[in-house]
């Protein structure tokens, strides 16, 4: 069992600031731990039977939603790899679209000037 792959899991269920891992235990956080003695008990208001038996859940469950995790972070990154090169495609096509529409004879005269100011442009980044 994996200690970040772990806190990933409780936090999908459980707000992050209401807990930590020290190596693989879970302990529920105590907002007011700095303003009380040295002595006091440490009393969460976060350590509830409902957040422990997500505690457990996630435990007994641990091989399973880690391999869900890790099958959605691998989507999530294709899907990024997908939208750059979408994008990077869109810029292409605009180029391309820009360059065949100054071309045309009836084009507006200010589509031509933005071609021949992106040639200009273009040529001095290139050189």
């Amino acid at each position: 069992m994996n200690a970040n792959i772990l806190c990933q899991l409780l936090a999908q269920r459980i707000d992050p600031t209401q807990f930590r891992l020290e190596g693989l235990v879970v302990m529920f956080n105590d907002p007011d731990q700095n303003s009380k003695p040295v002595t006091a008990p440490h009393v969460s208001p976060y350590d509830t039977p409902e957040n422990r038996a997500i505690v457990q859940d996630v435990v007994a469950n641990y091989d399973s939603l880690a391999a869900e995790l890790f099958e959605r972070q691998a989507r999530l990154k294709a899907d990024e790899e997908a939208k750059v090169t979408l994008a990077d495609m869109d810029l292409r096509l605009i180029r391309g679209m820009r360059e065949w529409v100054a071309k045309q004879a009836d084009a507006p005269q200010e589509l031509k000037n933005c071609e021949a100011q992106a040639i200009e442009v273009r040529s001095k980044i290139l050189k």
